[in-house]
């Protein structure tokens, strides 16, 4: 079977692996032959990794972007004359509902130069990021021309609505957007409602099914307006579980500087401060309810990743190392030295980190969001508090650390099983594989 990935992200790099992983395990399958055809320029190793633009396309680009913006800095140091270009209408958004591309219904690349690029006639195309590189239009002529059924993977919410990765309390995306409040919008026939019809005149005329990688994402998927009538599935995103497992904790805590006596809570901060999504304000009033019913507050010491801020020092109410950006290695090897991993995400498909956790063997406390509803199970993976509860939080992260440790050690080894079960990456390869062929199979 010839099986195209598409994707618009680095397919080696950050949340874009999901795709290499992919492509990975459906090659292993039966021969496949798999292709990615990505947005991301690079000099890939593997031939079936291929880019949307040439090398040669890419550096004539680079070259006239440069000599454009250094004409026109000479242009205005010397002459204080300013190139005069035609403004671009921007379109004013509501980061809490991170709407990245407010208009949906552009097509940035003809169909037919994503198949030359491809370089072969798929049997089945499985599409994952999509922002600024494939159109509904694309996807329709795609399946048009080649005949081959279309698996949408979804990432989040944003395939489902007008535009919008996370609709919050929003409901209109059950019927056809408009009033958008990631516009701050009242009108009916504003851009979320252009982008519903777009996306929905194409929609339904092309063969797709909608494949999600949590229970959240399918609940919400049930309601959509979009995809409501399409085939659906669930089926986790796979974790590298040779990487992400369990280790020697004295051994991870000794190479991250961290105390070897302390219960170790782990938590990201990338951008938390900034994004209420991820619930970084709950997480600190749920930490300070924490503090305040615990016994000893010495025993626990905080492990930080992310970018960072310099606030963290005012409101972080227990003795913390901040570990900075860490990648894939780091990462495994802080969910090994933690006690505990918090996630307080408000909305979220997933995270991925809930997922590395799991399969890491390190307890899980989260609210009832994304993937914490497939995984995270209180008394035996962790702990799942109400959706924005802090106090719930809190109660949960109490819950754990006072656990003996034959019980902890049971709830470890339960994660890791799970993990194992439900989401390596050879069961989602095959999982999507076995959702691809039976379409064919039904189609022939």
């Amino acid at each position: 079977m010839k099986i195209l990935i598409i994707t618009s992200s680095h397919p080696t790099k950050s949340a874009g692996i999901v795709a290499y992983d992919l492509f990975k395990g459906l090659k292993e399958i039966n021969g496949n032959e798999v292709r990615i055809l990505t947005k991301a320029w690079d000099k890939y190793k593997d031939d079936n990794i291929i880019s949307i633009d040439s090398n040669m396309k890419e550096y004539l680009y680079r070259v006239w972007d440069l000599r454009r913006r250094i004409i026109k800095k000479l242009l205005k140091v010397l002459f204080g004359y300013k190139v005069n270009e035609e403004p671009k209408i921007k379109i004013k958004t509501n980061p809490d509902y991170a709407m990245m591309v407010p208009d949906q219904t552009e097509t940035y690349y003809k169909t037919k130069k994503l198949l030359m690029r491809a370089g072969f006639i798929p049997d089945a195309i499985l599409a994952l990021f999509l922002p600024r590189f494939i159109s509904y239009k694309n996807l329709y002529e795609l399946n048009q021309i080649t005949k081959a059924p279309v698996f949408l993977y979804l990432q989040d919410m944003a395939q489902m609505t007008g535009g919008c990765h996370y609709a919050w309390n929003c409901k209109e995306y059950m019927k056809k957007c408009g009033k958008c409040p990631a516009l701050y919008s009242s009108d009916e026939q504003d851009q979320s409602r252009i982008n519903w019809e777009y996306k929905k005149g194409y929609l339904d005329k092309t063969d797709i099914t909608a494949i999600v990688s949590s229970e959240w994402q399918y609940l919400n998927l049930q309601n959509s307006s979009l995809l409501a009538d399409k085939p659906k599935h669930k089926i986790l995103l796979g974790i590298d579980s040779e990487l992400f497992k369990p280790g020697d904790k004295k051994q991870a805590r000794e190479y991250l500087n961290l105390p070897l006596d302390k219960t170790i809570i782990f938590f990201g901060a990338v951008f938390y401060l900034r994004n209420r999504s991820k619930g970084f304000k709950e997480l600190i009033e749920a930490l300070n309810i924490l503090k305040s019913n615990l016994k000893s507050v010495s025993c626990i010491h905080l492990a930080i990743a992310g970018n960072g801020d310099k606030a963290l020092n005012d409101i972080v109410p227990f003795d913390y190392t901040y570990l900075g950006y860490l990648n894939f290695n780091q990462l495994a090897t802080a969910f090994q030295a933690a006690d505990i991993f918090v996630c307080p995400s408000l909305q979220d498909a997933g995270p991925m980190t809930i997922r590395q956790s799991i399969m890491s063997g390190t307890p899980v406390v989260a609210f009832e969001m994304g993937v914490a509803l497939d995984l995270v199970h209180t008394g035996e993976t962790g702990y799942r508090a109400k959706l924005g509860n802090v106090g719930d939080l809190a109660n949960g992260l109490k819950n754990i650390i006072e656990l003996d440790l034959d019980n902890y050690n049971k709830m470890s080894c339960n994660c890791r099983e799970l993990g194992l079960k439900l989401y390596c990456p050879p069961q989602q390869s095959k999982n999507i594989f076995n959702v691809i062929e039976n379409v064919l199979v039904d189609k022939s």
